[in-house]
């Protein structure tokens, strides 16, 4: 007898029975932040994770063009094994459930002895991660179609100011409720516009886009990919920043500057010039998640994200003292930002 979870329409629980049979168990997973919903649904022998999408599935689909992109390009992607256009249903490779954000942040604060083994560990993952984000840079456009959703969208000067707008919105007045000066708004307007500018003025390449340790997963001691439907074009250090000024793990600088470091090689670039240009995407990037959470706790009332921005709210500040050009918008967000921990 099956045990199917009462939210399941008849669509999703006609596929999810015929993949798994009728002694299927569906139980419902953890979402992300959109509107998704994902169930995981087990059969005697195998397992699945079934995906709902809030709309139906089109062949020109972000999810569906991104997913044969990847796959054409041999990413660890999961496979699809069946689904129902119509329904915005896609029935998945089962990944598991270990992310890497999982899988290395209870390591921190171990014994000394233990310390030393587990940062081979991080440095064995981040640098399998940064494998394939050159695998996606040096591969995916090849890929690409004219008429797929990646060709046809970037991270570009509109989306970036867009990005810093929601910031604007969401954190500053709606998350710390501030109240700027004309002075204080005049300067914020012309750093979006210049960092905007800056970020847009990089070469582009095949971006996932949220490629960050929440969407790594650990699948038999290798790494898979997912959430990758909204991948397009975009800086090439966007996936770097992503992964490396990810928020939601303590990443020591000194591990940092050595993966940048990693990646500026296999990528051929000057590691000074990739530096700069890692740093400006990164504070776009922090700037961007800061906006995230104050939504997302605002307006969606998930709190659980809030304690994330302590860690990208610091990253701000470092990236800001780092170069002189920012001496003056710092005054302005050290006023905005949390005051810093010791």
């Amino acid at each position: 007898m099956s045990s199917v979870h009462p939210s399941l329409d008849p669509a999703a629980e006609a596929l999810a029975l015929k993949f798994a049979g009728e002694r299927a168990r569906i139980v419902p997973l953890a979402g992300d932040a959109s509107g998704k919903r994902f169930f995981r649904v087990r059969g005697r022998q195998r397992s699945a994770v079934l995906m709902i999408n809030p709309e139906p599935l089109v062949a020109s689909s972000p999810l569906l063009t991104n997913h044969r992109i990847l796959e054409a390009i041999r990413a660890p992607v999961p496979r699809i094994l069946a689904k129902n256009d119509a329904a915005g249903l896609v029935l998945y490779q089962d990944f598991g459930d270990l992310t890497l954000q999982r899988r290395l942040a209870p390591a921190r604060g171990r014994g000394r002895r233990s310390g030393s083994h587990q940062l081979g560990v991080w440095r064995r993952d981040y640098r399998q991660a940064c494998d394939l984000i050159v695998l996606l840079q040096t591969q995916g456009a090849r890929a690409m179609r004219e008429d797929d959703f990646a060709a046809r969208n970037a991270l570009d000067r509109e989306r970036f100011l867009f990005e810093l707008d929601h910031f604007h919105r969401h954190f500053i007045l709606g998350l710390r409720g501030l109240q700027l000066s004309e002075a204080d708004e005049a300067l914020l307007r012309v750093f979006y516009a210049d960092l905007a500018d800056a970020c847009d003025a990089l070469p582009r390449v095949y971006c996932h886009r949220d490629f960050m340790s929440r969407n790594l997963m650990l699948t038999r001691g290798r790494l898979g990919l997912i959430d990758y439907q909204d991948a397009r074009m975009g800086p090439y250090t966007y996936d770097p920043a992503s992964l490396l000024r990810d928020s939601s793990l303590p990443l020591e600088e000194g591990f940092v500057e050595e993966m940048v470091e990693y990646l500026a090689g296999r990528l051929g670039h000057g590691s000074e010039e990739f530096r700069l240009d890692f740093d400006t995407v990164g504070l776009e990037r922090n700037i961007k998640e800061l906006g995230t959470f104050g939504y997302l706790a605002t307006e969606r009332g998930m709190k659980v994200y809030l304690e994330f921005v302590p860690r990208a709210a610091g990253s701000v500040r470092r990236t800001m003292r780092r170069y002189p050009r920012y001496d003056r918008i710092y005054s302005v967000f050290d006023r905005i930002l949390p005051p810093e921990t010791a």
